[in-house]
């Protein structure tokens, strides 16, 4: 019937248009749109996983705070992203949250929001013959809109506050079945507070829900970035607390509903017979070097053959790994082995786990890690570090029988007018972070650039770039980079981050 209304084409372009605009990694992607026949039709990416309604169903008492903590930070960003781009959802429910593997290294999980739109395209040609009709999910609307008045970015605020109740205490605060009881219910303000049903919950996560349900969307939290610092504040108070007793319901949901990666069976499947640590060219001597994001910590611990190194918080193991004001780190997260020659590392059971090169690592499981590749704690990148030592000659020759160093050998420069500094040498194995924050190596202060954009990396003779899986993209000319993939960057090809070009010169 919808479809059928004079102007709808019109109104559904716009829509989809204004939808595939939202380019967030907690988003799900627009792919096309457009009319076949007499049908309309709008394709959004595959999300593999589960939604918080699955989720939620199988964990009838509430989920882990430290789950609901990730997932309403997740879903609050990105409502801070579209409202400040001037779109509402309009329809929020579990139903729309999919949770799935992360692309983000320093996140345990992903969730996605899908169908960004869709309510207000029901809404715009509802009112083309009816007026005061509300369109939406009765449980989760707020007053104002199961009256039929105008929204904004309030209500939004409102549903994810009936989401959040759900999630704490397994129940929707209101027995609502249809639009009459949400009429009742939603403008009565009264509900059972979350300490009642759940006494170890927060006050203030109690406090935060109560506001974000309020009837008079006035005495609710002003936008979603107050809820984002509410919420975090509460994650610092609770994390060291939680994450030892609580596992992580969604992790354990996507591991036991749900096939790894091909990257990782693939990986499982490499052969796994062992190659010796003596070759014709030399023994390999290994050592892991520790780096945090933020640059203020940079150290490298010997392997030693048959060896092996336990990294989390917990004091008195081999790496300690202890970050002022992140607990991304489990108190025992990883455990790196050297083995034959070759250097293994499996995860420990940890709450936000360990990546590889992008991948995340099921517990208990050794995987190989290539001297090319990275392995991600939160804001830790571990780098294995791989010297070779010719066997036929002493490992340091005299002097005399050393080649001489060039004078003029080139060192890659980056270059930026704008940035913060303006130009970079790049030192061979060590990262430069590009980025809005003040903590990035090069600087760029401008709001399409994300905090941690991308990473640049030397690597003997060749350059790498990697996305850091940032908002608005990193590009190489014209091509969008991958995230979490590294690309090769040729001197000559601008590097593109929002307003910002770099440029890659070779200096003598």
């Amino acid at each position: 019937e919808l479809a059928r209304q004079p102007g709808f084409y019109e109104r559904f372009l716009q829509e989809a248009r204004t939808a595939a605009r939202l380019d967030h990694p907690n988003i799900a992607k627009v792919t096309n749109f457009g009319q076949f026949d007499d049908q309309y039709y709008l394709m959004m990416e595959f999300i593999d996983g589960i939604s918080l309604r699955d989720l939620l169903r199988d964990n009838k008492q509430g989920i882990p705070i430290s789950d609901i903590i990730q997932i309403f930070l997740q879903i609050a960003d990105v409502l801070a992203f579209a409202h400040q781009s001037g779109v509402l959802h309009r329809d929020l429910k579990p139903d729309n949250i999919l949770l799935t593997d992360s692309i983000r290294a320093h996140l345990p999980y992903r969730a996605v929001i899908t169908d960004f739109g869709l309510v207000k395209l029901a809404e715009n040609s509802l009112l083309e013959t009816q007026r005061g009709i509300s369109v939406g999910t009765p449980a989760y609307m707020p007053p104002e809109q199961c009256r039929g008045e105008e929204v904004d970015g309030r209500a939004d605020i409102y549903s994810l506050g009936v989401m959040l109740y759900e999630a704490v205490t397994g129940k929707r605060p209101y027995p609502i079945r249809n639009l009459f009881d949400a009429a009742k219910y939603h403008k009565s303000g009264e509900l059972i507070p979350l300490k009642a049903l759940k006494h170890d919950v927060p006050i203030r996560l109690d406090n935060l829900v109560q506001r974000m349900l309020s009837p008079d969307k006035k005495h609710r939290p002003a936008d979603a970035d107050e809820v984002i610092h509410i919420l975090e504040k509460i994650a610092g108070e609770v994390g060291e607390e939680v994450e030892d007793v609580q596992q992580s319901a969604v992790h354990q949901a996507l591991t036991s509903n749900f096939r790894t990666s091909p990257e990782i069976n693939a990986l499982r499947e490499s052969d796994s017979k062992p190659s010796g640590a003596t070759t014709e060219e030399g023994e390999s001597r290994f050592a892991v070097r520790v780096l945090r994001d933020d640059h203020n910590e940079d150290r490298t611990l010997p392997l030693r053959p048959g060896g092996r190194l336990t990294v989390g918080r917990r004091p008195g193991l081999d790496i300690v790994l202890i970050h002022p004001t992140e607990r991304y780190v489990s108190k025992e997260h990883c455990e790196i082995l050297l083995q034959d020659g070759r250097v293994l590392v499996r995860d420990l059971g940890s709450t936000n786990g360990s990546y590889l090169n992008g991948l995340r690592l099921d517990k208990d499981r050794f995987y190989e890690w290539p001297s090319d590749q990275q392995v991600q704690l939160g804001p830790y990148t571990l780098f294995v570090v791989e010297k070779k030592v010719d066997m036929a000659r002493p490992a340091t020759p005299p002097a005399e029988e050393r080649p001489p160093t060039p004078a003029n050998l080139p060192v890659p420069e980056i270059n930026c007018p704008e940035g913060s500094p303006a130009s970079l040498m790049l030192v061979n194995n060590a990262p430069v972070v590009l980025g809005r924050l003040d903590s990035c190596d090069m600087t760029l202060n401008n709001p399409r650039v994300s905090k941690n954009h991308c990473r640049i990396m030397r690597r003997g003779e060749r350059v790498e770039v990697t996305d850091l899986n940032s908002t608005n993209g990193t590009f190489l000319d014209t091509q969008r980079l991958p995230a979490g993939s590294p690309v090769v960057w040729q001197p000559g090809v601008p590097l593109r981050l929002g307003v910002y070009t770099v440029t890659l010169n070779l200096k003598e």
